[in-house]
């Protein structure tokens, strides 16, 4: 999944570079830069501030060799004219979002952060009974009779790690993992894009004026 976008706020400070443009093409190669570099940190710092989600995941130099990279923020274009900021990422799984437990009891009550400093419950896996024992042991030989329609959410291994499925039907086999965003979603979110415009407008004009210095010398 990807996107691309102008936000308002670097719409306006594309007119303002084109502004100072005759007066100094070297600040405004640096201040474009800039923009390339520090942009995706930036967005990076405010989704992760909304989202229960680490920054280092999404920051791609944080993320480093094996680290959880869910998605990349870049700054292209090489002029005021070609600047845009793109991002993609897959749709996520609660692991991402301070899932709790990491791996399944005997019993155990599934949490997420999706919203950061709201975290909600997924759902409850209780201990088995002797009886739901028998009756997964005849299942799984497919001897006996699935009669709920669905399971509850509950952690299943793949690979190395445990994810959250849920049975959808009576079919054993109809499962399918839980999902959450993806990072292209969080970045344009209602919740998000507003201090992100602040942040992007913050940064830019703080770039600007440290580069303007040259018009003073």
């Amino acid at each position: 999944m990807a996107q691309s976008a102008n936000s308002r706020v670097l719409r306006q400070t594309i007119k303002e570079l084109e502004r100072i443009k005759g007066k100094s093409e070297t600040v405004l190669k640096r201040t474009v830069s800039d923009l390339r570099t520090r942009a995706p940190g930036w967005i990076a710092a405010e989704v992760s501030k909304v989202y229960g989600i680490k920054k280092g995941e999404i920051t791609p130099s944080k993320a480093g060799a094996g680290g959880k990279k869910v998605g990349s923020i870049k700054a292209t274009g090489e002029t005021v004219d070609t600047l845009q900021i793109v991002y993609r990422g897959r749709v996520l799984t609660p692991t991402h979002f301070g899932m709790t437990p990491k791996a399944p009891k005997q019993s155990y009550t599934l949490k997420a952060e999706i919203i950061r400093g709201q975290k909600k419950t997924l759902g409850k896996v209780k201990k088995l009974t002797k009886k739901q024992r028998a009756n997964i042991a005849k299942n799984l030989r497919r001897e006996g009779t699935r009669n709920s329609d669905h399971s509850p959410i509950m952690l299943m291994r793949t690979g190395s790690t445990y994810i959250p499925f849920q049975r959808k039907s009576k079919d054993r086999d109809d499962v399918e993992a839980i999902k959450t965003l993806s990072l292209p979603q969080m970045v344009s979110s209602e919740r998000a894009k507003d201090k992100i415009d602040q942040a992007i407008s913050e940064g830019l004009e703080k770039r600007l004026a440290q580069h303007s210095k040259l018009l003073e010398r």
